[in-house]
């Protein structure tokens, strides 16, 4: 018996370890992995009544989860939307041949520095939705800061002007639709289909549809007294997906927003999603200017489902847990007690069992 304790206190103290913090809010669970309570950016209580339920982030090193905890404190994971659609959908040919002129390693340099630089024009772009104003002066100091919090290199801040125009280009678009946001940065699953993800922005948004002009109706030619056909404002409920690339939207992009929609229009059924559009900005000289592609009629997004199905089977086959490697080599003893595999699931409970004990104590 005393063996056991010593044994448990001894997982304990290994696992505490493992469970230093990396930065605010994100927990180490073991090495290449961590856990991070997700909130969004902005979410209107007032239109929206009610938030979904409490979804954290597992992030490894080479795939990314979702979870949840249901009431008899067992654990839901979720696939993320991004993960899911990269080994579901083949790689574009474009993708493929550009890799192939630029080379391996100067691409995926290439890839990290756009990830990086849309991670900034996101959060950029909703502090200019949540305030209606935006700073441009403060920018540069804000960009040092993200590449210091973020060990980037130093030539970073070279984007200052890009994002400036692209902010800017931004808040055409939100004059130009009259954009109000209803949620921003909101973390859904979808309790079914087993992904979920972050969606960028759902808003309401104001648009040009075919209308009739009852009072004005056709003077002359074969329409006389009917109607005149013309365009009206419509409000409604949008989701937009931002992208920072210059080169158009992809098929996979197409098949993100469908997922997207599905799992908003499941947490909020009275308050479902009309339309779907990638944006993106423009290379604009002297007026602001972005790609706006409505995507809500897309054929693609057909295959969503069965990407869903394709997902479940390969996420089937992955184990998840993670090998944890720790203690005092002993070679007389061997090598067992230095290697241990822990399952995701113990891991995320014994975080959130962590964090609970220490609120409680406070």
């Amino acid at each position: 018996m005393a063996k056991q304790t010593n044994d448990k206190k001894n997982e304990n103290e290994s696992f505490d370890k493992l469970m230093n913090d990396t930065q605010e809010g994100v927990f180490k669970l073991a090495p290449g992995l961590t856990s991070e309570e997700m909130i969004a950016v902005f979410f209107n209580d007032d239109a929206l009544v009610e938030a979904p339920k409490q979804v954290y982030r597992l992030q490894g090193s080479k795939d990314r989860y979702y979870y949840t905890f249901n009431e008899d404190d067992s654990v839901n994971f979720f696939t993320s939307v991004t993960t899911m659609i990269k080994y579901t959908m083949p790689t574009s040919p474009h993708l493929i041949k550009w890799i192939a002129e630029m080379g391996y390693d100067e691409s995926r340099n290439y890839a990290q520095e756009r990830a990086d630089y849309g991670t900034f024009m996101h959060t950029e772009i909703a502090e200019l939705l949540i305030s209606k104003r935006y700073d441009t002066t403060k920018l540069k100091s804000k960009l040092k800061a993200y590449i210091e919090e973020n060990k980037i290199p130093s030539a970073f801040i070279n984007h200052e002007d890009e994002l400036k125009k692209d902010v800017l280009a931004f808040a055409q678009f939100m004059i130009d639709y009259k954009v109000d946001p209803l949620a921003i940065e909101i973390i859904l699953t979808h309790p079914a289909d087993g992904y979920a993800g972050a969606v960028d922005l759902v808003c309401k948004m104001t648009i040009q549809v075919n209308g009739l002009d009852k009072e004005n109706p056709y003077k002359s030619g074969v329409k006389k007294g009917q109607p005149r056909e013309v365009k009206v404002d419509k409000e409604i409920t949008a989701i937009i997906d931002f992208k920072s690339g210059r080169k158009g939207f992809f098929e996979t992009h197409e098949v993100q927003l469908e997922a997207y929609k599905q799992m908003w229009d499941i947490h909020f059924p009275s308050k479902n999603v009309d339309r779907i559009f990638n944006w993106s900005p423009k290379n604009w000289r002297k007026e602001p200017n972005y790609n706006l592609k409505d995507q809500t009629d897309s054929k693609s997004r057909e295959k969503l489902q069965h990407l869903v199905e394709i997902a479940k089977i390969e996420n089937s086959r992955k184990n998840k847990s993670v090998i944890v490697i720790d203690g005092v080599i002993d070679i007389s003893k061997g090598l067992e007690p230095n290697v241990s595999e822990i399952q995701f699931d113990d891991l995320v409970k014994k975080n959130r069992d962590k964090k609970t004990n220490k609120k409680t104590k406070k």
